[in-house]
């Protein structure tokens, strides 16, 4: 009898004591908006960090002169962050064709 009083007891005790089963979460769609923003904002700081990283590392002459034509043509401004004369050489190339 012992026994069996032990385990109804312990079996009660668990199945009120935790919820076994406990009721869906429910959000706003304000805090669904606000997980959104987070993890945008979280990602654009981690990006920009790596832009910033990237801006001064090695590339490859063809790669700075085109790079300079592009922002030229397009008329971005001037970066030239590695002191390029491929970049200058591009930039006024695409300079020239932005003006016609």
């Amino acid at each position: 009898m012992k026994k069996i009083t032990a385990i109804s007891l312990t079996a009660t005790t668990i199945l009120t004591g935790f919820q076994l089963f406990p009721a869906p979460a429910y959000a706003s769609f304000g805090d669904f908006l606000l997980g959104v923003g987070a993890t945008l904002g979280v990602g654009a700081l981690v990006k920009s960090g790596q832009d910033q990283s990237d801006r001064y590392r090695p590339v490859p002459p063809e790669q700075e002169y085109y790079r300079g034509i592009e922002d030229g043509t397009n008329g971005a401004k001037y970066d030239n962050p590695r002191d390029s004369p491929d970049y200058d050489r591009g930039y006024r190339i695409g300079a020239r064709r932005r003006r016609g």
